[in-house]
């Protein structure tokens, strides 16, 4: 599967990835983990894909327009964020589109974006799934903007 991904050669955030990438599962909600291509030479450090039509996790990807403040996106009235996650929460910027929603990481050093393909209604609920099944590992491998990790909190 072809994964389009915005260049970084900052060797940091490439292994920042890397290190995101390594950690995910081979199967996500009942989909086996699939190779990922793209033009990107870091695009298997940065990119994993599960099912077919796929689920697929970019990481390293720009701030969304829709969360620059002051930024000719920038729309809070109208974003949609959640807070999702078992023991590890994320913060997400959710953005539907007409078969899928791309869910990105608002609260990382690193942009991280999950896009789930559905074609229902029922499918579009559960989608949300996959994020809880991918928060810990984003929480571990990849520092709030404040530079902690999980374990880096107060116990």
């Amino acid at each position: 599967m072809a994964v389009p991904l915005t260049p970084s050669s900052d060797p940091a955030i490439i292994a920042t990835c890397a290190k995101l990438i390594k950690s995910l599962p081979s199967e996500l909600e009942g989909a086996h983990r699939r190779g990922v291509a793209g033009t990107d030479s870091t695009v298997n450090q940065r990119a994993a894909a599960w099912g077919s039509p796929a689920t697929v996790l970019r990481c390293a990807v720009t701030q969304p327009p829709a969360t620059i403040v002051g930024g000719p996106d920038y729309t809070p009235d109208q974003n949609r964020y959640a807070t999702m996650g078992d023991t590890a929460f994320v913060n997400w910027l959710i953005e539907e589109h007409q078969n899928s929603v791309t869910y990105t990481t608002t609260d990382r050093a690193v942009y991280v974006e999950i896009t789930v393909p559905f074609d229902g209604e029922l499918q579009k609920q559960a989608a949300s799934n996959a994020l809880v099944d991918l928060a810990p590992m984003i929480v571990k491998n990849v520092p709030n903007k404040s530079g902690q990790f999980v374990d880096d909190k107060p116990e």
